[in-house]
């Protein structure tokens, strides 16, 4: 323990010696908060951070610096600056933070946190070029979602009037939706192994989001409390890594002309840049990362439908006159349900369940007129891009009129980025509308969702920083 100790401590020494040279010379970068020796502003961040990076925003500016320990970053807000981050400066705001435990567990072979690159390219290409064999020309996505939508109404007919808890529900068809996509099976709800990968999928996100610090400060790692949850880590991930390869190994040949899912369209094209373990860390991604986001979303919709009944009613009289009851909703109404359209717009923008989006300069660069060296991690404020006052007028208030025009049509609005912009827009963007919409609307076309003694009048504000990842 006294080594550990001394080691600890050696470190800081260095790194602060380290900081102290690197921060010579710098001249035109942007302006931030002071921040304590070594720990940098991770005291004032221990809590909402999202929220005080934004009160920070109008103290500094749309661009301003903040220190994670000993790390630097820039966090960017407001449509212009993340525009000329993410879209004009794409190729040099496009790459990933290299955190410590991403390598430990070889995060960095799959979709999220692949480094800006050839292979990186490749995996875009063959990720986003499946999932549009899957959804575009055929009816496989939109009938796997279908499937899932009617045995996620079932088991809510069976409690009609009853409370009920929505989040297990709701993740477990979007889990479904997306092992079936990836390895080709759809699991029975209540199946123990299936039950198995969703609480594998979850504590590895918990588990990391408590060691993040270590990404700050790796020697963490090693004193007693970080060294069990790391350990924890490393075993989680491998046991989700050998049950996705399992699955693999079981799949089976592919007839010559027939893609069932992701296993048989990797097998099939068979990418130079992409070796074999890539698949396993590929469906990882697709399971941890895209669950969570639509079920969450999801989650936040219907309880603030159950707060504006009003909004409920409108979405439910434009599906019996669009829709009728006699058929379930099909993605290819949408074009004419504006009305409910603009509510899961409303929802992704009040909920925003990934406030900042995290990305790395891969060489020398400028933005908004400061300086940003290479190996800059930057963080996109999301949150704040959607609660802007300026651009969007009361924005605690649910209102899916903000994005209708006089004529009741959509109207497109440059501060609503659900799913980022970008080279690293999300590959899944399609698929994710998809879900919102269609379990949505088939869940308003046969219930009417009526708040419990439990649930709130008005809805708090999500304070709450959620994962989603981004390829």
């Amino acid at each position: 323990m006294t080594v550990v100790l001394i080691c600890f401590v050696a470190s800081l020494v260095s790194l602060v010696v380290v900081a102290k040279f690197s921060a010579h010379g710098r001249r035109n970068t942007p302006p931030g908060p002071p921040g304590w020796p070594v720990l940098g502003n991770l005291p004032s961040l221990t809590k909402d951070i999202h929220l005080q990076l934004t009160k920070w925003r109008y103290q500094y500016g749309d661009v301003f610096s903040v220190r994670f320990g000993l790390q630097d970053a820039v966090i960017v807000n407001g449509s212009e600056a993340i525009k000329e981050a993410l879209v004009q400066k794409a190729k040099h705001f496009s790459n990933r933070p290299d955190y410590y435990l991403v390598r430990c567990v070889n995060m960095h072979f799959g979709a999220v946190f692949c480094p800006y690159g050839d292979r990186w390219r490749a995996l875009r290409r063959f990720t986003v070029s499946t999932l549009r064999f899957f959804g575009m020309g055929t009816t496989i996505l939109e009938d796997k979602i279908q499937e899932e939508c009617r045995h996620f109404c079932s088991t809510l007919r069976l409690l009609v009037g009853q409370p009920v808890e929505l989040r297990d529900r709701l993740e477990t068809s979007v889990s479904n939706i997306i092992v079936s996509m990836a390895v080709g099976k759809r699991f029975e709800y209540g199946d123990p192994k299936f039950g198995r990968l969703q609480a594998l999928a979850e504590r590895i996100n918990v588990t990391f989001y408590k060691l993040y610090i270590v990404n700050c400060f790796p020697v963490l790692r090693f004193l007693p409390g970080f060294w069990k949850m790391y350990n924890e880590l490393m075993n989680l991930t491998a046991e989700l890594y050998n049950y996705i390869r399992e699955h693999i190994g079981q799949h089976g040949n592919t007839a010559p002309d027939e893609i069932r899912d992701f296993i048989d369209a990797f097998n099939k094209t068979k990418q130079g840049f992409l070796p074999d373990m890539t698949l396993t860390y590929l469906i990882a991604d697709l399971f941890s990362a895209g669950t969570e986001t639509s079920s969450l979303t999801l989650c936040w919709g219907f309880l603030y439908l159950t707060a504006y009944p009003d909004v409920q009613e409108k979405i439910q009289a434009e599906l019996d006159r669009v829709v009728g009851r006699d058929r379930p909703p099909a993605f290819s109404d949408r074009v004419n349900l504006p009305y409910t359209e603009a509510t899961i717009m409303e929802i992704q923008r009040i909920a925003t369940i990934i406030p900042l989006l995290p990305h790395r300069t891969s060489d020398d660069t400028t933005l908004l007129g400061y300086d940003i060296p290479a190996g800059t991690n930057v963080f996109v404020n999301l949150w704040d891009l959607h609660m802007d006052p300026s651009r969007w007028p009361d924005p605690h208030r649910f209102d899916p009129a903000r994005f209708l025009g006089e004529n009741g049509r959509l109207l497109a609005h440059d501060a609503f980025m659900p799913f980022s912009t970008g080279y690293r827009r999300c590959w899944g963007e399609q698929m994710g509308k998809m879900e919102l919409f269609l379990f949505l609307a088939n869940t308003l076309q046969q219930f009417t969702l009526n708040p419990n003694s439990s649930t709130p009048k008005n809805p708090p504000h999500v304070q709450w920083c959620g994962v989603r990842f981004y390829g």
